[in-house]
Order: C-alpha cells, then structure tokens, then sequence
C-alpha cells in the first residue's frame, strides 16, 4: 500500500494549538513534556479492573491485520488520521498475533515493563484460550519469535514508539519455560487514556475470524463508532482482497458474526458505509472506552 492511501481521515487526535513564539515558554514547556513521560514510563502500563490493555493507536490501524503474515520492510501500515505507522522490518502481525502480545503486554502490566517476565508455555496456552498440544507449543514459540523480530514505528502525532513488540527474551528448550521482557517505552502508548480493554471472552468466541475480531477490537476503541465507507475499513484492516464486491461480502458476515457475539448492531447502509451502534440490548458491554 502506498502512502497516499496509507492514512485515512478520521480525526481521532487532538490539535495541538497554534506554536508558541517564546523560546523560553517552548522549553518549559519540553521539560513539563519530558517529566510526564518519565513519569508515565515509570508507571508502567495500565492495569484495568476487566480486560486487558491495548493501545487504540495499534487497534486503529491495519498492524496486526487481517491477512497472512508475510515479511515487510519499510512499509507504511494504512491507519486514521493522526497516526504514522510503519513496518520498519519483520513479520506484519495477524489477530493470532495480537492474541499473544496481549497477553505480553498483560503480563507486563501486572509484573513490570522492562523487567524481566518469566512463565511457562502451558499457563500461556491456557491464558489465551488456546490448546496445549505439541502443535501449540510450536504454535507460540513461533509467534513470540515473530513478535520479537517485529521492529515497528508508530506515532499518533504527540508521542512516538519505535521498537520491537517483545524487546528480547529466551526459552528453556527442555522445560518450555520463556522470559521476555517489554520495553518500557511502550508506556507512552498509553499515555492520558489512551488504550482500550478488550472484551476476552467476545475475542475467544470470534476466534478464527480474523476479520471479525479486527472489527471487535477496532469499534472497541470507539466511545460513539464513526460511519465509516466499506473501502475504508478494508484498508484500514489490511485486506488483500483487491474485489471491493469480495470484501463487501465477506464484511456482512463478520458484521452479522460481531453481532451475534456482542449484541451490537452493526449493518451497511445505503451510503456503503458500516454503521455500528454498541448499545448491546441482550449482550453485556463491559468494555472500558478511552476512544
């Protein structure tokens, strides 16, 4: 995807006021700037009461996407207007990838960003609802390798990230015991709220529908879902699929999945726009909003 079409205009960010002409007011200001993040480094990542924290700026872009994992280098990943997203080299992650990294990152909340995180494959299988063959086992091992050696540059305009998703780590061969560690600089991601919580169980039960869950995740950074046109979102999801009619169709039945799963409703209009209203009538909604 080239860069003129990598970015789609949704306002999500905040302007940033008009410059400041004093050089005395501008540097007051960075060391203010500076203090917040040292501070927001040092409190690591959000641990919510329900769910487990991602950030909106990753969940609003085609990052860890629909399609298959395939190598990339320097490629501008399609996101709202407001975030800069690029595969600096790696792996572009899919929705099984995001299932683990939230975990990561979950582990990382509750333990420590740039600590060392030690637990075995099995309690990680089980965490994400995944089996515990000798397939999984593999299953994981590759897809923290992947994350790993996935270098990614990602800025919403006020803060930036650039780094790998897992900072480094190693395994025990014998007792499949792993310890990695998370870059504390991810902190900055979440930084005045902005992150979401995901709803665990409505994931699981969209498992295998990547299209579906990316949906999931992405409307979940939404407090009040924007319409967005049926071509949008196909880029916005990193679909390879270049039939527009193809994807329309293959976009009603994640919608009807998502629906049927979280209660929403969720349709195309007239317009061919994706309409989702998240007020659940049958389906509890205990989402934390941030969007």
């Amino acid at each position: 995807m080239d860069n003129a079409t990598s970015q789609i205009p949704i306002p999500f960010h905040e302007s940033s006021g008009e410059p400041i002409p004093d050089p005395g007011i501008a540097k007051a200001m960075d060391r203010i700037r500076e203090s917040l993040e040292q501070k927001a480094i040092a409190a690591g990542l959000p641990v919510p009461s329900n769910g487990k924290p991602l950030p909106n700026d990753v969940l609003r872009s085609a990052l860890f996407g629909v399609s298959e994992k395939v190598f990339r280098r320097e490629e501008k990943i399609a996101s709202v207007e407001g975030l800069d997203v690029y595969m600096v080299r790696g792996y572009r992650p899919t929705q099984a990838h995001l299932d683990v990294w939230e975990q990561c990152l979950d582990l990382a909340a509750k333990h420590g960003t740039g600590k060392r995180i030690r637990f075995s494959a099995y309690s990680f299988l089980k965490a994400i609802g995944r089996n515990t063959g000798k397939s999984d086992y593999e299953w994981l091992k590759e897809a923290i390798n992947d994350l790993a050696g996935c270098l990614v540059r990602i800025s919403n305009g006020r803060h930036s990230y650039f780094g790998t998703l897992i900072q480094d780590g190693f395994r025990d061969e014998e007792t499949n015991e792993y310890v990695i560690k998370i870059n504390e600089a991810l902190a900055l991601l979440f930084m005045g709220g902005n992150w979401t919580a995901l709803n665990g169980e409505q994931r699981k039960m969209l498992r295998k529908r990547p299209l579906a869950q990316w949906l999931h995740a992405f409307y979940s950074t939404h407090a009040k879902p924007h319409p967005y046109k049926v071509e949008t979102i196909r880029q916005l999801c990193g679909s390879e699929v270049s039939e527009l009619k193809k994807f329309r169709q293959m976009l009603r039945r994640a919608l009807k999945e998502l629906a049927s799963v979280t209660g929403w409703s969720c349709s195309i209009d007239e317009n061919d726009c994706v309409v989702i209203k998240r007020e659940a009538k049958t389906v509890p909604n205990p989402y934390r909003d941030s969007g």
